[in-house]
């Protein structure tokens, strides 16, 4: 007897999908994609470089051919596996329920069979998960990130101090690994996690996952821009970028990264302009696309420190001033940017259509999502609650009539960014360059006073700001 295939059925509106609770699976997805975006920035300098600065002493020429030619090759199969570890989810579901007129064998259109006791009726649905953003609690990541920083750094001492015995040179094999995973993605994760639960944002992994990924992606043209053009201009007016602590190098520091960087990043979250519905997630989907920037970033940083002469120690203060420090300025100068271009939407009038055309992302404060754990129990919401949590509340009420308003139009908020981040990139230049001919110990301490003071002002901005885009009343209007 041969059966008919059943044809999937459109996804009725009260259906309920039972999914297990992961929270440590965003962070292992986005290693596994930070290594693959970390060779495909690198082989797309290279393939750039072929036309422009075959020799990469930032000047012009030569043109390499094969340059270009061996780094598409060695580029393709990483775009294909980048694609591959973002290609959609499908769930599949299928239902029987007992009916008179039903049979006992069902063949599905794909080949499966289901077969039932009773006489049943089958009706089976394809959808893409829609799942909400899990992260594990910011403190288990901040412990991760403290506990294996100092122990990584402890294990890196014999190394420095004994030099490369058989012992030390095992032990430091060993632990290398884990403290560059550890340095450059834990503090990265941790201020993800912080903004997910705390913010009130409602979104999909997908889609998160795909911001954290644009900013990954928007170090492209950040690194051409740094490392082939503004190189190749400067060289045009006498000026050689690549030459320590000279003028070249200033500029590049703090004239074409911010701009560049800033530009680049923006982009990033105009393409993903479909999930801002508010000011507010503008701000969310800009300080990720910052976090998936600085995330490529420090992946480079924590290498070179892994790979000095003084590797305990340079591994020790790059993992904790770029954690505390550098990463969550790139997601402030970019959420500034999100938060005008959110604001951009609104007084088109555009964001009620983005919100009907995007199912994964709601202001809508009484929606939910049920996540069950291994024992079937239901989690906790509170990691994924459409609105503030209560300790964000708190503590942005300490601070709301302190508070600043953000910057409101896109050149502004750009503009402001740019000059955040080349304030910082510029300052540190100059007083490296003013004390560069002091005394070394002198010098590294008021080096790392200035930074010091940096960082003070760089949180100052983060606690004004804050209460603006947590109070953010457009939420309410739609």
């Amino acid at each position: 007897m041969v059966y008919q295939g059943t044809p999937l059925t459109p996804i009725p509106d009260d259906l309920t999908v039972w999914k297990t609770s992961t929270p440590w699976q965003t962070v292992r997805s986005m290693l596994g994609l930070v290594l693959v975006c970390f060779f495909i920035s690198q082989i797309s300098v290279l393939i750039v470089a072929g036309f422009v600065d075959g020799d990469l002493n930032g000047t012009f020429g030569p043109f390499e051919p094969m340059l270009t030619f061996v780094g598409g090759i060695c580029l393709s199969p990483l775009l294909m596996l980048f694609f591959y570890l973002r290609r959609p989810r499908l769930t599949h579901s299928i239902t029987a329920e007992q009916h008179p007129n039903g049979v006992q064998q069902h063949v599905l259109a794909g080949g499966s069979v289901v077969l039932s006791p009773v006489p049943t009726v089958v009706r089976h649905h394809l959808f893409r998960s829609t799942a909400p953003l899990e992260m594990p609690r910011p403190l288990h990541l901040w412990g991760l990130f403290f506990g294996g920083v100092i122990i990584s750094s402890v294990c890196l001492l014999p190394l420095m101090i004994l030099g490369p015995t058989p012992l030390s040179v095992l032990l430091a094999l060993l632990i290398v690994l884990p403290a560059w995973l550890i340095g450059f993605a834990a503090p990265v994760f941790a201020w993800w996690s912080i903004s997910s639960r705390h913010l009130g944002i409602n979104i999909s992994r997908r889609n998160a996952e795909w911001i954290l990924a644009a900013g990954m992606l928007s170090t492209i043209p950040a690194i051409i821009i740094n490392s082939l053009i503004s190189p190749l201009i400067l060289d045009m007016f006498g000026l050689n970028a690549m030459e320590p602590g000279s003028w070249g190098e200033g500029f590049v520091l703090f004239l074409s990264a911010p701009i560049g960087e800033e530009l680049s990043k923006a982009l990033a979250v105009l393409a993903l302009s479909h999930l801002i519905i508010s000011p507010k997630h503008g701000f969310y989907v800009g300080s990720t696309v910052g976090l998936g920037f600085a995330l490529l970033e420090n992946a480079q940083y924590i290498s070179l420190a892994l790979i000095g002469d003084y590797s305990s120690i340079s591994y020790f203060f790059t993992a904790m001033l770029r954690g505390l420090s550098s990463i969550p300025g790139h997601a402030l100068w970019t959420g500034l940017s999100g938060y005008a271009i959110g604001c951009w939407i609104a007084r088109g009038n555009r964001l009620p259509s983005l919100s009907e055309r995007s199912s994964y992302v709601t202001p809508n404060t009484q929606a939910k999502w049920i996540l069950y754990n291994k024992n079937g129990t239901p989690e906790s919401t509170t990691g994924w609650a459409n609105i503030p949590s209560d300790r964000m509340m708190r503590f942005v009420a300490k601070w709301e009539r302190k508070s600043w308003n953000l910057p409101a139009t896109i050149p502004a908020g750009i503009g402001v960014a740019i000059l955040g981040h080349g304030l910082w990139n510029g300052t540190s230049w100059g007083v490296g360059r003013l004390l560069s001919d002091s005394d070394s110990m002198i010098s590294l301490v008021l080096q790392l006073t200035w930074l010091g003071l940096m960082i003070a002002t760089l949180w100052l901005f983060i606690l004004r700001w804050l209460p603006s885009v947590v109070l953010d009343g457009s939420d309410q209007h739609f």
